[in-house]
């Protein structure tokens, strides 16, 4: 939203300057975007004479101009076709920036001819888009005035950015209505006196809607003006238009573009001549055209609303007026449109047919349902005013009457919802100079009547924003925040705790974290399925989007194509979050997941270059496993991990019947449905599943017990049949003495020369922690024998001669 310091004052009696005005702006929320004085840039461009005009010696359609300027007399090459001898125009001395162009202007020679300067177009100056012709100055403009004088430029344009609720500030007025509730000054009152009309319009407002769409106009006005003059807008209106960026057209189309930022109220004039009998709000036909103002034709769709005559359409409503009917320099006869449009109907049209327009911009946010009455009888007095002519009664179609919206307000809810203490009686002026009337005022209760202007404000909550950002956040008083030590045991559930020293570890671990959509695409599901019972999304925010996650593995993997396609070759990537097997609650799984590709290594003299593998993501597993409580002497593992993973390197984890998680190399079937040519290795653990094998005292500050007793390592090497698992072994071993067995390594696995055939060896080193005193030799040789015990009895292994 654009705007000029002088335009501000017409609505606000203030005292501040405008770097105090832009202040106050962002404080109240409509922060200011920049603050432009044209003055400044426009500096070197001033009035100059065109004494004589002589044809290009190599050229058909240039001149050669002799301009007299304040500094003396330039010759300059011009292709305008309106140079002529005798007009005003703008000069542009050799040195200086054009801001239209983006060029710094040099003395240059064009087919040979000497140019010193440039007459200059709007566009060069940065002022429309018009370029064929220089701008024309009104002879009574001295040589060497100003440009940015003449074009009313020397006044700075503040631009801010509106909020999508604030539809009320997309107003000169709205905005000068907030200054003055801050404190900026006080507001200005304008009336408006109503004309009843002379004679009866030509035209009249009809809707065919049905029922149920009533509301995507709910009332249209407009009145018939005759006998009025279509010529240049005076100087004030023009200059207003230009400064924000809006080209001068005509002065009926000048003065709708004018009330449009000047009040908020979009507004449509027609040339009467051009209107077939009578003009209907209504929904288009399929496939009906529209060709708009901005040269193009629309096919229309049924949702979208139009205004049309017994012929044609003449305007998509709310969006763009037709080009058929539009006014030009000859119209002497014009029927207005005033009209109150819904807010989603007109996003949508503008969406679905990608045209913008500041009449969308507006009633896509919300218009003054009130601004029909004082819309018309603003406009009656501008064109009366400007065009002359006559003007009839009023034609309305619709319904007149808007309700009015009461809000229930406690006054003591600034502080319990804003922790600011606002008088009572502050609170009351802010309100009255924003427009909300409070009535039935009791004791700390009131009802107060929301402003036509402001559909965005819907309860108490919306009031204490109102009242907050007018009195100002910066008033709220600093709190010393004490930071004390919290056990997360007495803060957090068991669950909790996991989820975020999960993320802690991941990172810990050399991954880095990614979030991922909550959805995938259903082109992949057939590979993640592995409950067979997907949850398809009836209107899912994109195409490839559009079934609920039964897995995380899958977001992961495509960003691994990403990163490898920036040469990032070798990564760790996690994320914490759910994974959905069905609608139930219990199908909802909080899992911790991990992917590794690449080297585990970087290149270097030092390190020994090889591939992430099963083993290294099985190591990041179960750390991370014991650092959230599980003690993982005690996981059972088993091969029947999901079928995105490889079937022969891969595994599930067990702790009894409960399946904690699955680790392994992805399956080559599905990398290569992803196009990732490495090989990647992940894991997944359900966190929802850990919590009956864990502690608080585990996800709490770590505490460390001492034990004073020397721990005891020993080897053992058996001799099984080759079909047995080295996990089997390990499980025995761990049955035999839980407590005192705290750690399991398998350290050989051979087969070949002096192992009979079809048996192999396996080793193990097994560390002994005693717990009440030092182990004896014999304690020792009685667990050592029970071990051996329990393989044999369960596998037929012997330990190796």
């Amino acid at each position: 939203m654009k705007f000029t310091f002088s335009w501000l004052k017409d609505y606000l009696d203030t005292k501040l300057d405008i770097y105090q005005i832009a202040n106050i702006l962002t404080d109240i929320g409509l922060e200011v975007e920049n603050i432009q004085d044209k003055s400044k840039v426009l500096a070197p461009f001033t009035v100059a004479y065109v004494k004589n005009v002589e044809k290009h010696p190599n050229a058909d359609r240039l001149k050669i101009c002799q301009v007299e300027t304040k500094k003396g007399v330039f010759q300059v090459v011009c292709g305008a076709p309106n140079a002529r001898v005798g007009m005003k125009g703008i000069f542009a001395p050799k040195g200086s920036f054009i801001p239209g162009s983006g060029i710094t202007l040099q003395e240059a020679h064009i087919r040979e001819i000497k140019s010193v300067g440039m007459l200059l177009s709007e566009r060069e100056m940065g002022l429309s888009d018009n370029h064929e012709e220089i701008i024309e100055v009104d002879n009574s403009y001295k040589i060497g005035e100003p440009s940015a004088k003449i074009f009313g430029l020397e006044d700075p344009i503040i631009e801010i950015g509106i909020t999508p609720n604030r539809g009320d500030c997309l107003s000169v007025k709205g905005i000068a209505r907030d200054l003055a509730a801050a404190g900026a000054g006080k507001l200005k009152s304008i009336k408006i006196r109503s004309n009843p009309g002379t004679f009866k319009s030509s035209i009249i407002w009809k809707r065919s809607f049905k029922k149920n769409n009533e509301k995507l106009c709910s009332i249209v006005a407009g009145r018939y003006f005759k006998n009025v003059s279509n010529g240049n807008s005076p100087e004030w209106l023009k200059k207003r238009l230009l400064a924000i960026g809006l080209r001068p057209i005509s002065t009926l189309v000048d003065i709708t573009n004018y009330i449009t930022f000047d009040l908020g109220r979009p507004l449509h004039v027609f040339d009467a001549d051009k209107i077939n009998g009578n003009l209907t709000m209504r929904l288009a036909k399929n496939n009906e055209m529209a060709k708009v103002l901005d040269g193009k034709t629309y096919k229309l769709k049924e949702n979208m609303v139009v205004i049309a005559d017994n012929n044609k359409v003449h305007a998509i409503g709310g969006v763009m007026g037709g080009e058929d009917s539009s006014c030009t320099e000859s119209t002497s006869n014009v029927f207005l449109e005033v009209a109150l449009f819904d807010p989603i109907s007109i996003s949508r049209t503008g969406r679905e047919l990608n045209l913008k327009s500041d009449a969308r911009f507006r009633f896509e946010r919300g218009v003054d349902p009130d601004s029909i009455k004082w819309g018309i009888d603003i406009a009656t007095k501008m064109i009366l005013d400007l065009c002359g002519g006559e003007t009839s009664k009023i034609t309305i179609a619709g319904n007149k009457k808007i309700p009015d919206k009461f809000v229930k307000y406690n006054f003591d809810k600034v502080f319990s919802l804003g922790g600011i203490k606002v008088n009572k009686k502050i609170q009351m002026e802010i309100l009255d100079k924003l427009g909300f009337k409070l009535s039935k005022n009791k004791g700390n209760q009131c009802i107060i009547k929301v402003p036509s202007f402001r559909p965005d404000v819907d309860g108490e909550a919306d009031i204490v924003e109102e009242i907050l950002r007018i009195f100002g956040y910066e008033k709220i008083e600093p709190i010393s925040v004490i930071k004390e030590k919290t056990d997360i045991s007495k803060t957090l559930s068991l669950n909790q705790s996991s989820f975020y020293k999960s993320k802690r570890l991941m990172a810990s671990r050399g991954y880095m974290e990614v979030v991922t959509w909550s959805f995938m695409s259903s082109k992949f599901v057939n590979y993640f399925n592995q409950y067979n019972n997907v949850i398809k999304l009836d209107n899912p925010i994109s195409t490839d989007l559009d079934i609920m996650r039964p897995s995380i593995i899958p977001n992961l993997l495509e960003s691994v194509n990403k990163n490898q396609s920036r040469f990032f070759h070798t990564a760790g990537l996690f994320e914490v979050g759910p994974q959905y097997e069905n609608l139930r609650p219990e199908g909802q799984h909080t899992v911790v997941v991990g992917i590794k590709y690449g080297n585990i290594n970087n290149s270097n003299w030092n390190d020994e270059e090889r591939s992430v593998d099963v083993f290294d993501i099985k190591a990041d597993m179960y750390f991370l496993l014991s650092q959230l409580g599980v003690r993982t002497d005690s996981l059972q593992l088993d091969y029947n991990a999901p079928g995105w993973y490889h079937p022969g390197k891969s595994a599930t984890l067990r702790l009894g019947k409960k399946t904690l998680g699955y680790f392994g190399e992805i399956n080559p079937v599905v990398l290569n449905i992803y196009d990732i040519k490495s090989s990647v290795c992940g894991f997944e653990i359900l966190l929802n599943q850990l919590q009956q094998f864990q502690t608080m005292k585990h996800l709490s500050k770590k505490s460390y017990h001492d034990n004073p007793y020397q721990a005891v390592e020993r080897d053992f090497a058996f001799i099984v049949d080759k079909n047995i698992k080295s996990s089997q072994i390990t499980d025995i071993v761990k049955k035999t003495e839980r407590e005192l067995i705290k750690e399991i390594k398998i350290f050989d696995v051979y087969e070949g020369k002096n192992i009979p055939e079809g048996k192999k060896s396996i080793a193990i080193r097994i560390i002994l922690q005693p717990q009440d005193s030092t182990f004896k030799d014999q304690d020792i040789e009685v667990i050592s024998k029970k071990i051996v015990e329990k393989v044999n009895i369960a596998t037929g292994g012997e330990i190796r001669k």
